[in-house]
């Protein structure tokens, strides 16, 4: 089966161009947002700081571009205004003075070449398939093996959650997952507006061509009245289809895709509104290139909306140093794969991560979940068991979710060490590259995240204002 991102050729968006993703200079002023609760309102203030600092970046930008573009040396540009970004085309017997010209723009920070992803083959992958009439009954293992069912046992399974997806897209009308998507409406109609996007082929109703953007979805929250795939049934999911049938993307349009997460549109793009956007982004995938900065912004504005971003570590381990990119940012919560028996696989991306956070840590990944031999839901109505840490990416989305579902204010730090002083050693004792903290525990994190919430300083009364007489 096909797992996580791997960077290949140069990528344009038609013949006799090169492509190109200009990162402008951001001016965002975040840090204040993050003391608001989360919700809706949070959201909304931080798309809007963003769309401040991406207009007042291109208005010395945009002349500079159209400029060019009169000179023949830009062909067409698209801003990317939540990830403050342009992309472009140059022509291709031009593209040495235009990369002179454009790195001499004022207000313009980096400049990368656009290249295709796909995704990555893992070897001892088994795939199977089952109609519906054979779901078995119980939960998964993987569910167990995360302690899912104790939590869910307290009350909370995810309900009031949003995750969103972002992959190969998603079969809503799988028996596992159909009453989960958010479009799907009471009287079983489908509203896609909001909760589907496709950055591949445009279209307007949700859809997998591939198999791993469902079976993923399905480890978030997948069930049915007997039987469980999913970490927080309770949840509702939205998705965004950023990879084809094959497996494959380019780097322009996985950065798009994403950024529809920060402010969904209707299916045709308009009228984007970032209160519907979700609590939880669970993404099984990223790039070979650890040293990548192309996300960051992105996902630090991620956690500045109250919106959590959860990341595979990637599928080139046991090599040293091997985590992949958006796992390596020290904004991402960054997850590794382990077995039935609790060994880290030995294809999971080790640490230590080349982009450390601002401490100087270079601790990736964060956690540890089952990702070897996970069965979940296909395409069709069925059943697959694939392996990777794009299936144990999910299962952590899923139990953030669990803990989401019972404290909604808790803070991404808080988040954090819940599940990592929660987790169960597995690997070196204490912290190491392998499988960061230990294997994830949903019961445990709840238990640790109550106690930091009970100690959390509580906010002093104001005093009543004196009335004169």
């Amino acid at each position: 089966m096909l797992d996580s991102l791997v960077i290949g050729d140069y990528a344009s968006s038609h013949a006799g161009v090169r492509t190109y993703i200009a990162q402008l200079d951001s001016t965002a002023k975040l840090d204040s947002l993050v003391a608001m609760d989360r919700g809706g309102e949070r959201k909304v203030a931080v798309v809007n700081e963003l769309l401040r600092a991406n207009t007042e970046s291109m208005t010395g930008v945009a002349p500079a571009l159209d400029a060019l573009k009169a000179q023949g040396l830009i062909e067409s540009y698209e801003v990317s205004p939540l990830s403050n970004s342009v992309i472009y085309d140059v022509p291709e017997a031009r593209a040495a003075e235009a990369w002179k010209a454009i790195n001499q723009v004022e207000g313009i920070a980096n400049v990368i070449r656009n290249r295709e992803v796909h995704l990555d083959p893992i070897e001892d992958a088994k795939v199977g398939a089952a109609s519906v009439t054979e779901f078995p009954t119980g939960n998964e293992w993987n569910v167990e093996k995360v302690k899912a069912p104790e939590v869910w046992a307290q009350g909370f399974d995810g309900t009031g959650i949003t995750v969103g997806i972002v992959d190969t897209g998603s079969d809503v009308s799988h028996p596992l997952l159909h009453d989960k998507y958010r479009g799907t409406n009471a009287d079983g109609t489908q509203t896609d507006d909001y909760n589907f996007h496709d950055e591949v082929n445009k279209k307007t109703a949700p859809y997998d061509d591939n198999k791993h953007g469902t079976h993923v979805t399905g480890t978030v929250l997948g069930s049915t009245a007997t039987y469980d795939t999913g970490i927080a049934p309770g949840a509702k999911f939205i998705t965004s289809k950023i990879l084809s049938g094959s497996g494959s993307g380019t780097m322009a349009g996985v950065l798009k895709g994403l950024a529809w997460m920060l402010a969904p549109t209707k299916s045709d793009g308009t009228a984007p509104d970032p209160t519907k956007a979700p609590d939880v982004i669970s993404n099984s995938w990223g790039s070979n290139d650890g040293k990548s900065t192309a996300f960051s912004a992105l996902l630090k504005s991620f956690l500045a909306a109250g919106i959590e971003p959860v990341f595979a570590a990637g599928n080139a381990g046991p090599r040293a140093g091997s985590v992949g990119s958006p796992g390596s940012d020290p904004s991402a919560i960054t997850v590794a794969s382990t077995d039935k028996d609790d060994k880290v696989s030995s294809f999971s991306s080790r640490g230590p991560s080349p982009l450390p956070a601002a401490d100087g840590s270079d601790h990736k990944p964060d956690i540890s979940a089952p990702g070897r031999d996970i069965t979940s839901s296909f395409p069709g109505g069925g059943l697959g068991t694939i392996s990777g840490t794009s299936m144990a990416t999910p299962a952590v989305s899923g139990v953030v979710t669990l803990l989401l579902s019972k404290h909604r204010d808790l803070t991404h730090e808080e988040i954090v060490k819940a599940i990592t002083s929660s987790a169960r050693d597995i690997d070196a004792p204490g912290w190491d590259y392998n499988s960061g903290a230990g294997l994830i525990d949903a019961a445990a994190a709840l238990t640790a995240a109550d106690a930091l919430v009970a100690a959390r300083t509580p906010v002093p009364p104001t005093p009543p204002v004196p009335v004169s007489a």
